[in-house]
This record gives C-alpha cells, sequence and structure tokens, in this order.
C-alpha cells in the first residue's frame, strides 16, 4: 500500500489542508499573505502537473491522472491571471514575466502523450519553470512584513514538496534521470523534514497549530519511510495492477485509492540556487 500511494501521489499528506490558518488560503484576495500562498501554490501545480503527467506515460491509474492533470493547468492558469493583477513591488512583473514563459514551455510538454524523450524534456522544462515560481515567491515574500506573512511561504513549500518527492519517484521509476533524480528526491525528503522543525517552532506562537502539526508528522513518517527503496519497474508494475484492480473492485470512492481527491488537499524544482537561501 505504501508503495502505490508514492507511485500515485495518493499519501499527498492530507494533513497540509490543515494548516490553513497559517497558509492564508482563507485570506481575501490582494494581499501578501494571499499572493504569497498563490505564488507558493504554483510551485506545487508545476510539480503535480509533471507527476500526474508521469503517470499517464506509466500507465499508472490513468483516467486519474488525466483529470488530475488538466485540473492542475487549469489552476496554474487562473491564477497566474490573478497573480498579475497584484504588484506589491517593483520586482514582482519581471518575475511574473519569467514565469509565464517558462510555464508556457512546460505546459506545451504536458499537452503531449507522454513519451521517454519528452520526458527528459520536461525534467528540465519543469525545473526551469518551478525555479521561475520559486523566485516569484520569494519577490512576494519581499513585501512580507510579519513573521506570520513569511511563515506562509514555509507551509506552501511543504504542500509543494509532498508533490516534488511524487514526481522524482516517478522519473527515476521510468528510469528518465534515475541518478539525478533520487538524489533531488533524497534532498526534497531533508528538506520537508526542515519544513516541519521550522512549523513546530511556529506553534510556540500560533493556538491549535500543534494537533495539525503532530497528525501531519505522523503522515509525513510513513510517506518519508516510504520513499526509501528505489521503485524500478516492478514497483510500477504493481501500481498498475493495483490500479486495475480498484477500478474493478469496490471501495473506489476512499481518498486512499482515489489520487486526485487526495492531492487536492495539498496544495504545488528546488533549483541550486534555491537551496543556500533555506
Amino acid at each position: 500500500m505504501e508503495r502505490r500511494l508514492i507511485l500515485t501521489g495518493a499519501a499527498g499528506l492530507g494533513a497540509l489542508a490543515l494548516l490553513a490558518p497559517l497558509a492564508g488560503w482563507s485570506d481575501p484576495p490582494q494581499t501578501v499573505a494571499a499572493a504569497l500562498n498563490k505564488a507558493g501554490r504554483q510551485r506545487m501545480l508545476v510539480q503535480r502537473a509533471a507527476k500526474a503527467w508521469l503517470l499517464l506515460g506509466l500507465g499508472v491509474l490513468p483516467a486519474q491522472a488525466r483529470t488530475l492533470l488538466a485540473e492542475s493547468i487549469a489552476l496554474f492558469d487562473a491564477q497566474l491571471d490573478e497573480l498579475r493583477r497584484f504588484l506589491p513591488n517593483d520586482a514582482v512583473g519581471p518575475a511574473l514575466a519569467r514565469l509565464g514563459q517558462e510555464w508556457e514551455r512546460c505546459r506545451a510538454l504536458l499537452a503531449m502523450p507522454p513519451t521517454r524523450p519528452l520526458a527528459l524534456e520536461l525534467y528540465v522544462a519543469g525545473e526551469l519553470a518551478q525555479d521561475a515560481a520559486h523566485q516569484l515567491t520569494l519577490t512576494y515574500e519581499k513585501s512580507a512584513r510579519t513573521a506570520a506573512e513569511r511563515r506562509v511561504n514555509v507551509a506552501g513549500r511543504q504542500r509543494m514538496l509532498s508533490q516534488r518527492l511524487a514526481k522524482f519517484y516517478l522519473f527515476e521509476a521510468w528510469d528518465i534521470n534515475r541518478g539525478a533524480a533520487r538524489m533531488e528526491l533524497n534532498w526534497a525528503r531533508a528538506e520537508f523534514s526542515s519544513g516541519m522543525h521550522q512549523l513546530y517552532s511556529a506553534a510556540t506562537e500560533i493556538p491549535g497549530l500543534r494537533a495539525p502539526l503532530a497528525e501531519l508528522d505522523r503522515q509525513w513518517i510513513a510517506y518519508r519511510d516510504a520513499l526509501a527503496p528505489a521503485p524500478g519497474r516492478a514497483a510500477v508494475g504493481e501500481a498498475r495492477g493495483r490500479g486495475r484492480a480498484q477500478r474493478k473492485g469496490p471501495g473506489n470512492g476512499g481518498a486512499a485509492g482515489n489520487p486526485v481527491r487526495t492531492a487536492r488537499g495539498s496544495r504545488g524544482r528546488l533549483s541550486s540556487p534555491y537551496r543556500p537561501r533555506t
């Protein structure tokens, strides 16, 4: 079961949704916290769209993957338009322009039927779009005036990392840049653990945050441990078989059996320039 959750992204770390107050998801539009949340979500959506495309390429739960891919692209496009209407500092405009350019390249690949040569291209294009989304998030963070607003970036980064982990697991499973994908997966896993420490520190200042963090930590430990072994094609075949069995059998409506539903609860390349700044 744990391996299947990794391959489908169904683990999704659903407890991330419990951090909504910290992430500013309920803030009104046209605020720094709301813009930070949306820009951070763009980082996640780049990862989630690539993950869904890779699931299609591997033949794992194709119907759900196709839906998740379409939803991720549509949400990214809608949020990009919203962000273009809120420019709290001079750096935001150029950062938005760069993200738009990188996303168009990535989006064009995501619209094509998955193949191994295209997967190699998506590996690079997705990382460039991810870096552009991250730089945009940092430009919004420059306008943050409070520690609470800056913590929005931490919570949003956790959402992105949960999808990034699954994405690189799937690249590795398809034998696409296998060594680099495992390295990035291990780095993202370490970054997620670091983010958990930061959120636990914030819990001393935010009432009611410790309980959802404890639940997230419980889910994270299981997810992290399942990521440890390299998947190989045997794991992909196992996930395909389980996907077929689930589509034929009862109980298909549960969250654990529906990667689309669970991934919605996880709102998402840590480029090399990103790392020293975290």
